[in-house]
């Protein structure tokens, strides 16, 4: 059996209309046990049993009786205070409490919209919609036999931005010049606060929108994070800054082409326009003397050096670029004047090195040499180091050549001439076989020569070579001896650009058989008064004049060395008046003037005869 009673739950109504509910957490009453053999007719000791039907309001059946329900107490939801953010659910709270369950559960004020309190398990959860303020929340937990509370402070924060875009994240700004980005499209909440780290360079700023604008003051290159939030939270995006000078435009120099002299001051300003040059460069290089100005980009100085008319390109360029320009330029000279060459005659011997000969010159610098004809062979012309210098070794023999130099500049060109001579080292080194020479007539003979020294240009022999004999372009004497001569002295003459030397040789041509017909003409037979001595011929030039009635020699002749001898001899004193004797001495003087006689031989009486003929006697 079971009755209802309102009232219980019309007093949990009435504390929460009027705010009163600390009573509610007081003491709980005690049921008092019933004694069923002291009281059997009390409702629970009725035989057949308790069923759920027979418990009170209050009550809870526990199966097989029904007992007093427990009011709830020490409710928690596990946290004081919660922070949760628009759109993003909240972890769900469940809550704890002693006792028995409540059969209802209370919130005061109304939760956060879109925050629930389930009312079976007390449970809260939801998404919140809205942003609210930091606010305490009263949870109450109750049940027929009393309640339980809880206080949580809830903050409901708006949504946080997802994400943000620029149109890009790189800002190229020029120096002095208005730059930035437009506002960034954002997705999520709404962005509150803005902000940049690092700070933005100097004359750039970020306004509420996100967007960034301004004129930028300083050169830089830097990486920012700018950051969108609000009380939901926050997201950023890195972006890149450079700011460079505005790039140069319009450089000229004026009046270019540029032809200068050596030692004029020059001074040449450049037009250009764009932001500031920070550098200034020249290429290929000034001539000496000139300077480019990394002020200005000027061209000053006096130029000390030659400059062939050459483009020269100038560069200036800053942080945001290059320009180039290409102008002509050209350094003339005075021309080179009193071109000379110390020595400039140069009468050479084979083998003569001359060393560096280097000329000397007035005014202007020579920038190239010139040459005609061509040094002979051996020598160098240095027509490429601006010095013109002349040297080597003579190696080949000519005549006197003369060469003309030309020293020439942008200016103009002197000249001069060199002359040289190249001669053959003197004859040297020529030698015969022998010095002594006997050739035998008729008979085919060669002299040979040997030259181990300098080439010949040409022999001579003195006086003439016996006929038949001739002199060779190689010094050697060859040929047929055709005529006796007496022994004579030659010269051979060897001749070549270097000089001349003579050589000696001695040389005589025997004919025996002329000798012998000589001596032996218009003479038969002789008797010289008494017995004849055999005077036998002896080596390869004797022969025999006077036979004996026997027909052996008993005079005999002979070259001997470079002289002659003719011996004949009798037992007894010759005669001295027979012809044969004065033809002999002719042929044995040979020409010769002087003639001895042996003092106490017996030939005293010959004395007057020779001298009659033309002889001195000795």
């Amino acid at each position: 059996m079971k009755s209802v009673q309102p009232v219980p739950i019309l007093i949990v109504a009435m504390m929460l209309s009027t705010g009163c509910l600390g009573f509610l957490e007081g003491e709980e009453p005690i049921p008092t046990p019933i004694d069923c053999e002291q009281n059997p007719t009390h409702v629970n000791c009725e035989p057949g049993g308790v069923t759920e039907d027979d418990c009170a309001f209050n009550q809870i059946f526990t199966g097989d009786a029904c007992r007093f329900l427990l009011a709830p107490r020490n409710l928690y939801f596990g946290v004081d205070s919660l922070q949760l953010v628009v759109g993003i659910q909240m972890q769900s709270l469940t809550p704890s409490f002693e006792g028995d369950g409540p059969e209802n559960w209370l919130v005061n004020p109304r939760l956060p919209s879109g925050l629930v309190l389930d009312q079976s398990s007390g449970e809260i959860s939801g998404i919140p919609t809205i942003a609210v303020g930091e606010l305490r929340y009263t949870i109450i937990a109750v049940n027929a036999a009393g309640s339980t509370v809880n206080t949580i402070d809830i903050l409901v924060l708006p949504a946080a931005p997802d994400s943000f875009f620029y149109s890009t994240n790189l800002i190229q700004c020029k120096l002095g010049r208005e730059c930035g980005l437009d506002e960034p499209y954002v997705y999520g909440g709404i962005a509150e606060t803005w902000s940049a780290d690092p700070p933005l360079p100097d004359g750039l700023s970020l306004d509420e929108s996100g967007a960034i604008f301004g004129i930028a003051h300083v050169l830089g290159d830097s990486n920012h994070t700018i950051t969108a939030g609000n009380l939901g939270g926050s997201v950023s995006v890195d972006i890149r800054i450079i700011t460079l000078h505005e790039a140069p435009n319009g450089l000229n120099y004026p009046g270019h082409p540029y032809h200068w002299n050596l030692g004029e001051s020059v001074q040449i300003i450049p037009m250009v326009g764009g932001g500031e040059i920070l550098h200034w460069s020249i290429e290929p290089p000034l001539p000496n003397g000139l300077e480019l100005v990394q002020l200005d980009g000027s061209i000053r100085g006096t130029p000390t050096e030659l400059h062939a008319i050459r483009t020269h390109y100038i560069s200036a360029s800053n942080t945001g670029g290059e320009l180039t320009v290409s102008i002509l330029i050209e350094v003339k000279d005075v021309a080179p004047v009193n071109l000379l060459y110390t020595p400039y005659e140069f009468d050479l011997t084979i083998g003569d090195d001359i060393g560096i000969i280097s000329p000397s010159w007035m005014d202007g610098t020579p920038t190239n040499w010139d040459i005609s004809p061509n040094l002979p062979n051996g020598f160098f012309f240095d027509s490429t180091n601006g010095q013109g210098q002349i040297s080597g070794v003579a190696t080949s023999i000519q005549d006197w050549s003369t060469h003309q130099i030309w020293a020439n500049n942008t200016g103009g060109y002197t000249s001069t001439i060199i002359r040289i001579k190249i001669s053959s080292m003197p004859p040297d080194l020529i030698y015969w076989t022998d010095s002594v020479y006997v050739l035998k007539s008729n008979e085919s003979v060669g002299i040979y020569a040997t030259n181990d020294g300098p080439d010949i240009d040409s022999w001579a022999v003195s006086p003439q070579l016996p006929s038949g004999l001739s002199l060779l372009d190689n010094g050697s004497i060859v040929g047929t001896p055709d005529t006796r001569t007496a022994w004579d002295e030659y010269t051979i003459w060897a001749n070549n650009t270097g000089g001349a030397v003579g050589l000696l040789l001695e040389i005589t041509v025997h004919d025996i058989r002329a000798d012998q017909n000589d001596l032996l003409r218009d003479i038969g037979m002789a008797d010289f008064g008494g017995w004849p001595s055999l005077i036998l011929p002896i080596g390869e030039w004797s022969f025999p004049i006077g036979l004996d009635e026997n027909s052996n020699p008993i005079v005999s002749a002979s070259h001997v060395g470079k002289g002659k001898i003719l011996g004949y001899g009798h037992e007894g004193w010759v005669a001295t008046t027979h012809d044969f004797t004065m033809r002999a001495i002719d042929w044995v003087c040979d020409g010769g003037t002087d003639v001895g006689l042996a003092y106490g031989a017996g030939f005293d009486h010959y004395e007057d005869e020779l001298q009659a003929a033309g002889y001195t006697v000795h």
